[in-house]
């Protein structure tokens, strides 16, 4: 590996969690920093992070909600659901109107929201190492909640 600094596939984890529509992140991996830009839709762009982004190699843009298929999370979950009633209100959801709303409503009414919550914490941890292996990021994690 380069002398690119380690990051905690926590981190990243956290910084997919919270992509946002109209934003793009980026890790710095000369030094290790995530940045976020905005694309000008309902915040000004930052032109000077932006120019600095362009003209560098250090850094790299992370995964945005389009790459992540949170609706995929959600199937993958359902799926893994061995109480016939529950597995079928799940589907149920993701299959009506407004999916990820009926979905979580779902998860409350069933009792399944922790359990959910914990299986796309490690569904992010998993995306994360892909895209550190992907873009050879050097990383390790802090803990090991399950996770390989």
């Amino acid at each position: 590996m380069s002398g690119k600094p380690i990051v905690f596939l926590e981190d990243i984890a956290d910084k997919l969690e919270e992509t946002m529509e109209y934003w793009e992140q980026y890790l710095n991996t000369a030094t290790g920093e995530f940045v976020a830009i905005s694309d000008g839709t309902y915040t000004e762009v930052d032109e000077e992070l932006l120019e600095k982004i362009d003209n560098s190699c250090d850094y790299i843009r992370l995964p945005n909600q389009y790459d992540i298929h949170e609706y995929n999370i959600m199937e993958d979950f359902a799926e893994e659901i061995s109480d016939v009633r529950k597995r079928e209100k799940l589907f149920r959801a993701l299959n009506s109107r407004k999916p990820f709303r009926h979905f979580k409503d779902t998860l409350n009414y069933t009792g399944l929201d922790d359990a959910y919550y914990s299986f796309r914490s490690l569904a992010f941890l998993r995306l994360a190492k892909e895209w550190c292996e992907e873009n050879d990021i050097p990383y390790k994690t802090r803990e090991k909640k399950g996770f390989k």
